[in-house]
């Protein structure tokens, strides 16, 4: 009876043992490629215009997941491939949270990227959680400045102009705070674009750390 009795408590200690060696292991697992801040920071309110026309303010990140990057709808590369990358991988991303979770192209080329232009663009993605926008630059650069993201217009007045600009997506919590920025892979001679699948690898990773 004792040597079961014996058995019964080694069983359980090493039971326990093996599930506080994986909560030890979850805890230090980090995201490969997504920086998290130490501490959510605040937006400073905003005003841009949405591919419908209708006011986009700090008012309508509350209470949703936002993964927000910049890009232009003449870019050649990297903002069409983020773009259905996002899309592609929104709903088993929106699956891991509780509010809902909404992707936001924003437009740094306001001379081109009409709210016209910017609706066929979005609206070729297929996706209803993508939301198209731009604004001036007196409202687009410190907005953009406050993600920790960045665009340089060219000074050439060539009609097909390129526009620089980051290749990371940030993620704002629903309280309209930025929380942590996903980088892409920086390899030489590939285009540094968002890996979907890394994506959702880290997604989980920074939602815990959030929670920490």
């Amino acid at each position: 009876m004792f040597r079961n009795l014996t058995y019964i408590m080694l069983a359980a200690a090493a039971l326990a043992a093996g599930v506080m060696l994986y909560q030890l292991s979850a805890t230090r697992a980090e995201p490969k490629l997504a920086l998290v801040y130490p501490q959510p920071r605040a937006l400073a309110d905003f005003s841009l215009t949405d591919q419908h026309g209708e006011l986009v303010n700090r008012e309508r990140l509350y209470g949703q997941w936002t993964l927000a990057f910049v890009g232009y709808t003449y870019c050649p590369d990297i903002c069409p491939l983020t773009l259905a990358k996002l899309a592609g991988v929104q709903p088993e991303l929106a699956a891991l949270v509780e509010q809902p979770l909404r992707v936001w192209f924003i437009s740094v080329d306001p001379k081109r990227d009409t709210t016209e232009q910017l609706n066929n663009y979005v609206s070729y993605f297929e996706q209803a959680n993508v939301l198209g926008m731009t604004a001036g630059h007196d409202q687009l650069f410190p907005f953009v400045r406050q993600l920790g993201l960045m665009y340089a217009l060219s000074s050439t007045t060539a009609e097909n102009y390129l526009v620089d600009h980051s290749a990371s997506v940030v993620l704002i919590n629903p309280q309209g705070q930025l929380v942590a920025m996903f980088k892409p892979p920086m390899q030489a001679g590939e285009l540094p674009v968002i890996d979907a699948e890394q994506l959702l690898a880290d997604f989980p990773l920074v939602l815990a750390k959030l929670q920490v």
